[in-house]
């Protein structure tokens, strides 16, 4: 964990006894083996999806210390009619990634894992004709944003399930902060001619990508109802706009939301807090999704220093409830729904159950994949479709 994020659940200590909701799923009788990749599961709404790919440069900030300019590129995801005979868009977009990904260690995962993505084949299909939007408002939007150091395209499986509950979903590749290939074929991931913040740097960078954040929500509903910058046509009701992420995108998109932003509500998949939020809280209504790990068939540790790490663990989990305590009462009576999801590793919120599963390998993840899957985007499904009003009917 970076140094600036334990600080920070040091920092916050609760004074209020908040209770924090606790999901307790009943673990299988044998822990899984994460050994085996299985497909992406089928998405269960009522809407067919289709998926598509935009370039835009923010020519106002800066990338990098060599890049003066922030190119973005964000994966659209949108309810698509039934009837569309478009091919099944794949999972990789960019071929060239995988050499990249294969070159670079990517997330220490072998070549054989990462190469066998050129295989796999979505539901989504490209570029395939919207369905008709359930009102003259148009589409809800949710804006997404990535774990630090983690592609884009590892989170296929809960964006297309949430645009086939008529959610326009953009998904973003922040640059310097994923893992992606700029339209010039540019590798733009962390590390790599990063931008040098003096202080507090985490911080920093989440501010940064809050601001990708809101870009996108302007530019891309800008872009989409012009039929020649785009090759799908959507009409978005930004005033019924959500934004979330995982991990350090989660932080973002917890910063994203606060006043005076478009945002409505935001959701934060197992990413620690940092910036504004901390201190104020967010203003606006929040969800928090938790890793637990399920620890109750583990048997007790056979020398001082498995216990010692076990206690030490034990104790970060008591600082982070006490952390989320603390924001939720800055909340001042806002919606502030902190979920403890047992069973689930820091991965589970991606596509690494079914796509990279050795990542959950030893970390308490009992629960399955799809029970994983589905857990998590019903916890999303509800409580956008709260926060955001007059929720479109299904079709």
């Amino acid at each position: 964990m970076h140094p600036d994020h334990m600080a920070s659940l040091r920092r916050a200590r609760s004074l209020f006894a908040l209770a924090v909701a606790c999901v307790i799923i009943t673990s299988p009788a044998a822990a899984q083996e994460w050994t085996t990749r299985t497909p992406l599961p089928t998405p269960t709404g009522p809407f067919a999806v289709g998926v598509g790919t935009l370039h835009f440069t923010d020519s106002t900030r800066a990338t990098s210390r060599s890049m003066r300019t922030r190119p973005l590129t964000v994966q659209l995801w949108y309810p698509a009619r039934r009837s569309s005979v478009a091919e099944r868009a794949p999972y990789v977009t960019e071929p060239a990634l995988l050499d990249a990904m294969v070159r670079d260690g990517y997330l220490d995962l072998d070549s054989a894992t990462i190469r066998d993505w050129a295989r796999v084949r979505l539901v989504a299909r490209r570029d395939a004709p919207p369905a008709a939007a359930p009102s003259a408002r148009g589409w809800r939007v949710l804006v997404f944003s990535h774990g630090m150091g983690v592609a884009r395209m590892h989170y296929a499986a809960l964006l297309q399930e949430l645009a086939s509950h008529g959610y326009v979903v953009l998904a973003i590749d922040h640059p310097i902060g994923g893992f992606t290939l700029d339209p010039s074929g540019r590798l733009l991931r962390p590390g790599v001619d990063s931008l040098h913040y003096p202080a507090r740097p985490m911080i920093s960078l989440v501010r940064d990508w809050a601001i990708d954040d809101a870009v996108v929500l302007r530019r891309v509903a800008a872009l989409l109802r012009t039929p020649s910058a785009s090759r799908v046509t959507l009409h978005l009701d930004t005033t019924r706009a959500g934004v979330a992420g995982h991990s350090l995108g989660g932080a973002a998109a917890l910063q994203a939301c606060r006043p005076p932003s478009a945002f409505v509500a935001c959701a934060d998949l197992d990413g620690a807090p940092f910036g504004d939020v901390e201190t104020e809280g967010a203003g606006k209504p929040i969800l928090v999704l938790l890793s637990e790990p399920d620890r109750r068939r583990d048997p007790p540790p056979r020398d001082s220093a498995k216990s010692a790490r076990r206690r030490r663990f034990a104790a970060m989990g008591r600082e982070r409830d006490s952390t989320w305590s603390a924001i939720c009462a800055l909340q001042r009576g806002v919606r502030c729904d902190i979920v403890k999801l047992r069973g689930t590793g820091h991965f589970s919120f991606s596509d690494a159950p079914f796509q990279f599963p050795a990542q959950l390998r030893g970390v308490g993840a009992t629960m399955s994949p799809v029970e994983m899957h589905h857990t998590i985007a019903r916890r999303l499904l509800d409580f956008f479709d709260h926060a955001l009003p007059d929720a479109p009917s299904s079709r």
